[in-house]
Formats: structure tokens, C-alpha cells, sequence
């Protein structure tokens, strides 16, 4: 076995330094451009902070992976532009995924789950009157309609109205305690 001098173990150290800083910052660099998909589904869904738009539309799998484009919307199918506008909504793109609820709610006017959906929209832009103008609406449509109630309560908090606020809270409660909704009536109740 050859013996090495003091500079070449200082070559052979200074080599394998360079060598593993640019390993590593190739391997940053490609993680920091690309976004990371989980390959599987979480197991459980935690209870939001705030209500969100419903994560599993009415005959729509999670499985799917399928989320609907602009091109697919030629058609007027209001649950396609429902979905595409929750898509929006979930990228934080709001104005966006109010003007496709609202499109949905011209072709389907009696469809209280996209009313809650654009109410939230709405609010997340600071368009607070016209959000709890619209979940109103909603419940004009369906009184019955748990997650409206816990959504309008939601609002109401948040700007201020603590009164307005409670009586969604507890009609949401009143409308089913023990499902999801009405334990997160419960946690926003008890908040407040």
C-alpha cells in the first residue's frame, strides 16, 4: 500500500468536502423547485380551525386524483365547476373560486353547499357583508343545512358579532351535536 503525503490526504479532504456540498446542493435545489406529493392519503383528517368547503363532493371519490380544468367546464355542469372552484379555493386562489361558485350558483340557485362555499370565499377576500349576505341566502334555501350554520358562525366571530355568532353556533348544534360539524360548533362555541 502506497504511502501518502500530508498534501495529498489535504486533496483527497478538501476533494470529498466539495464533492458532498455539491451533492448536497444539487439535491436542495431539486426539492426546493419541485413541490412534494404524498403518495398516499393521510389516514386521518383533523378538524380544521375554520370551516372549508366540503373535501368530498356528493358521488366524487377521494380516490379520484381527478381534478376538473377551465376546457372541461364548456360544459355547464354545476358540480364540475363546484369542484374545479373548491380546487381554487384549497390553492388559496379565492377570487378565482368565486367566480366559478357563483357560476355554479346561476346553472343550480338552490344549491346551499356551494352558497357556503361562496360565503367563505368571499370572506377570505374581506368581502365580509357579502359573505354573510350569501350563507343567509344559503339558508333561505336550507335551513337544515348544518355546515352553513357552523360557516355563518364562524364569520360572525370573526368580525365582531359574538351574539349573531353563538345563534349559528348553537342552531348548528341543535341540527346534529355528535357529527363532525356540530363538535366543531362546540369548539367554536366555547370559544368564543
Amino acid at each position: 500500500m502506497p504511502k501518502f503525503s500530508v498534501l495529498t490526504w489535504l486533496v483527497i479532504i478538501v476533494a470529498q468536502i466539495t464533492y458532498g456540498l455539491m451533492v448536497y446542493a444539487i439535491t436542495r435545489s431539486y426539492y426546493e423547485q419541485r413541490p412534494v406529493v404524498a403518495a398516499t392519503p393521510a389516514p386521518s383528517t383533523p378538524v380544521a380551525p375554520h370551516p372549508m368547503p366540503n373535501p368530498n363532493p356528493t358521488g366524487l371519490t377521494p380516490g379520484m386524483g381527478y381534478t376538473p380544468t377551465i376546457e372541461d367546464l364548456k360544459e355547464e355542469d354545476p358540480e364540475l365547476i363546484a369542484r374545479l372552484a373548491d380546487s381554487y379555493f384549497a390553492q388559496k386562489n379565492y377570487s378565482q373560486a368565486i367566480e366559478l361558485y357563483e357560476r355554479a350558483l346561476t346553472i343550480d340557485p338552490k344549491n346551499v353547499e356551494t352558497y357556503n362555499d361562496l360565503g367563505l370565499a368571499l370572506f377570505y377576500t374581506g368581502q365580509n357583508e357579502q359573505a354573510v349576505d350569501i350563507l343567509l341566502a344559503g339558508i333561505q334555501q336550507d335551513g337544515e343545512f348544518q355546515r352553513i350554520r357552523l360557516s355563518l358562525g364562524f364569520i360572525l366571530a370573526q368580525i365582531g358579532d359574538k351574539e349573531g355568532a353563538a345563534a349559528a353556533f348553537n342552531k348548528a348544534i341543535e341540527l346534529g351535536a355528535d357529527n363532525s360539524v356540530g363538535i366543531e360548533a362546540k369548539r367554536m362555541l366555547g370559544e368564543l
